[in-house]
C-alpha cells in the first residue's frame, strides 16, 4: 500500500457549494434614439439574454433599460440608476445581471471597474456578458470583463477624439446639430423622412414658422400677454402650450443665430432666421422687465389699479421711470422719482389741494388734446382712407406680380418631384434643382412680407378707431388696469414725461394714427375751407410710414 494513500484520510474535505439562486436580472441599452427605433437593437439584446437564461436554467425576474440612455454618464441615466438602487436596497438579490455586451453596461472606465467590484465583492452580483458567456464568477472572468469595461473607456475617448472636432468645425460653419425648431422643415443627410434627405444641410422655414413669425411681431410689440397670442395661433391652426411657446421665446434659433455647449461664441446659421435680432433682444428685455429709459435696473412695485401710470410716466429730468408707491399712513398713492429731488405727485387731485391736479387728472386732460371734436369724424375718414390709397399705390399689382411669381415656383417643384419619383432625373440633380428652386421662393416670400398688409376693411377699422378717439378720456378711465396698459402701450409706445416746472406732460412719440388724425383735426379747425379735401398728393402732414390703427383700443 501506497504510504500517502493511508494520510488521505487527513486532508480537509471539499464543500463544493451549488449555486441554488437561479434568479438574474436582465438591462439593455443602446445610445440614442435614433439607434432605438431604426436598427431593433434592444429586442436582440433582450432576446440573447433570454437564451441564455434559458440555456443555464435561469429565471429573468426583472427588466431594465429597453430604452435609449445616453453614456455621458453612469448616473444620469434613469434605468441605470434604477437597476442599481434596486440592487442595492432590495432583500433577495439576484445572482447576476445580464448584460448583452459588457459596453452596454458603461463606458466609463475606473468608475464602471469600480461599480462591478463592489457588486460582486459586497453585494454578491455577479455580471455575465450573453454574447460571450464571460462572467465575474471566476477569477479569470473577472479580470476578462475589467478589461472590456476599460477597453470600452478607450474606444469611447478615441471617438470623442475624432468625432467632437468635426462637430465643432460644422458648428463653426453654421450648421445645426439635431431636430430643427417648431417651425422648420429640416434636410439633410441625417433624417428619418427619406423625402427630406440632402448631401447638404437646409433648414427651410414652414407653415408653422410662417405664424410663429406673426407671433413673434405680437410679442415684440409689447400689446399681447402669451394667453392672447395663444389664442390667436390657435384661431389660425397651431395649438401650442404655455410652456412651448414660454421657451420659443428664449431660442436664439429663431433670430438666426446658433449656440451650442461645444463653441466658445454663437455664430450665425445657415437658415433663415423668423425675427430678427432687434426684435428678438427687445422681446429678451419685455421678459426680463428690462425697458428704455430704467438704465439704473430698479425693480418695481407691482402695478395695481390704483396707480395705473405706473411704467408709463417718466421724470422729464432724468428720463427714468417714476416709482408708484403708497403712504399708509395717508392712505394715498403716490408717483415719485428716485433721481430727482422734488418731482413727485399725487395719484388723484387732493380734495384740499384742488389747484393741484393729481397724476391721473393730468393724464385724463393730456388725452382730450389728442380727442377727436365730435362731428369732423366724416371729413377726417375722407382724407385718411385718400392717404392710404396714395401711398399705397401699386402695391396690389405688385403683390399680384409677387403672387404668380410664386405659384410658377411651386408647379415647377411639384412637376420637378414628379420626375424624380418617375426615375426621370438622378437624386443629386434632383437636389440641386430643389435647392434653388427654393431658394427663389424664399427671396419672394421675404419680399411679400414685406409689403403694406392689405386692408380690405379699411373703411370698417378707420371708422371704428374715429369713434373710439372721440371717446378717448372716457374710455381709459372706464377701463380696468389692463385696458389701461393697452391703451399705454399703442398710443404712448416711448412712455410720457413728466415736467416739475410746468405740470404738464410731454412726450416723445405719439401713436402715427393717433398723431395724424390730430394734426388733420387741428388743420380742419385752423382752416375750415374746402381745401381740406384737396388729394393726398398736396398734403405736407403725412411721412411714408406705417399707420397703426388704435382700433385695439
Amino acid at each position: 500500500m501506497n504510504s500517502l494513500t493511508y494520510f488521505q484520510q487527513f486532508m480537509p474535505k471539499k464543500v463544493v457549494e451549488e449555486n441554488t439562486n437561479l434568479s438574474v436580472w436582465s438591462y439593455t441599452r443602446v445610445s440614442t434614439k435614433d439607434q432605438y427605433d431604426k436598427n431593433a437593437s434592444v429586442e436582440r439584446q433582450q432576446e440573447a439574454n433570454k437564451e441564455y437564461a434559458n440555456l443555464y436554467k435561469f429565471h429573468i425576474t426583472e427588466h431594465f433599460g429597453g430604452n435609449h440612455e445616453s453614456e455621458k454618464s453612469d448616473w444620469t441615466r434613469k434605468e441605470f440608476s434604477r437597476l442599481i438602487t434596486k440592487v442595492e436596497t432590495c432583500r433577495k438579490k439576484p445572482f447576476a445581471i445580464m448584460v448583452y455586451m459588457v459596453s452596454r453596461f458603461s463606458r466609463s472606465g475606473g468608475s464602471a471597474i469600480g461599480l462591478v467590484n463592489y457588486l460582486v465583492e459586497d453585494l454578491g452580483v455577479h455580471l455575465i456578458e450573453t454574447s460571450s458567456g464571460i462572467s465575474t464568477v471566476t477569477e479569470r472572468g473577472k479580470a476578462a470583463i475589467y478589461e472590456e469595461l476599460f477597453q470600452a473607456f478607450k474606444e469611447n475617448m478615441v471617438k470623442k477624439e475624432w468625432v467632437i472636432p468635426s462637430m465643432i468645425a460644422s458648428l463653426k460653419e453654421g450648421n445645426w446639430m439635431g431636430k430643427a425648431p417648431l417651425g422648420y422643415k429640416h434636410y439633410g443627410r441625417k433624417v428619418r423622412d427619406e423625402s427630406r434627405f440632402a448631401f447638404k444641410q437646409r433648414i427651410e422655414i414652414n407653415e408653422d414658422g410662417e405664424l410663429l413669425r406673426e407671433a413673434w411681431q405680437w410679442k415684440a410689440s409689447g400689446h399681447f400677454s402669451d394667453a392672447q397670442i395663444l389664442s390667436k395661433l390657435a384661431a389660425r391652426g397651431l395649438e401650442l402650450t404655455p410652456q412651448k411657446i414660454s421657451a420659443t421665446w428664449r431660442m436664439p434659433f429663431y433670430a438666426g443665430i446658433l449656440i451650442n455647449s461645444l463653441l466658445d461664441e454663437p455664430v450665425k446659421g445657415n437658415w433663415e432666421p423668423i425675427v430678427s435680432e432687434e426684435d428678438f433682444i427687445k422681446v429678451q428685455n419685455l421678459l426680463d422687465g428690462v425697458h428704455p429709459g430704467n438704465h439704473a435696473g430698479y425693480t418695481h412695485n407691482k402695478m395695481v389699479e390704483q396707480r395705473p401710470l405706473t411704467r408709463l410716466l417718466k421724470c422729464d429730468g432724468c428720463k427714468r421711470y417714476l416709482v408708484g408707491y403708497r403712504n399708509k399712513k395717508k392712505n394715498k398713492d403716490y408717483y415719485h422719482c428716485l433721481h430727482c429731488a422734488g418731482v413727485s405727485l399725487n395719484a388723484v387731485t387732493a380734495a384740499q389741494r384742488e389747484r393741484k391736479q393729481g397724476a391721473h387728472e393730468l393724464f385724463i386732460d393730456f388725452l382730450q388734446k389728442f380727442q377727436l371734436p365730435h362731428g369732423i369724424a366724416p371729413l377726417i375718414k375722407i382724407q385718411l382712407t385718400k392717404l392710404f390709397k396714395h401711398y399705397n399705390n401699386g402695391q396690389g399689382r405688385n403683390d399680384e406680380n409677387l403672387k404668380t411669381q410664386c405659384a410658377t415656383l411651386e408647379d415647377k417643384i411639384k412637376k420637378l418631384k414628379i420626375r424624380h419619383g418617375m426615375g426621370e432625373i438622378e437624386r443629386e440633380t434632383y437636389e440641386l434643382a430643389h435647392a434653388h428652386l427654393s431658394n427663389q421662393m424664399q427671396i419672394i416670400n421675404a419680399e411679400m412680407n414685406k409689403q403694406a398688409p392689405q386692408l380690405s376693411n379699411l373703411e370698417k377699422l378707420i371708422s371704428q378707431s374715429l369713434k373710439k378717439l372721440e371717446n378717448l378720456s372716457t374710455i381709459w378711465a372706464s377701463s380696468d388696469l389692463e385696458g389701461k396698459r393697452i391703451v399705454h402701450r399703442i398710443l404712448f409706445p416711448d412712455g410720457i414725461y413728466y415736467n416739475k416746472e410746468k405740470r404738464e406732460y410731454l412726450t416723445t412719440e405719439v401713436n402715427s394714427f393717433l398723431h395724424l388724425t390730430n394734426c388733420l383735426s387741428v388743420e380742419y379747425r385752423g382752416s375750415k375751407n374746402a381745401n381740406f379735401q384737396d388729394n393726398a398728393e398736396n398734403s405736407r402732414l403725412v411721412a411714408r410710414t406705417r399707420i397703426e390703427l388704435v382700433s385695439k383700443v
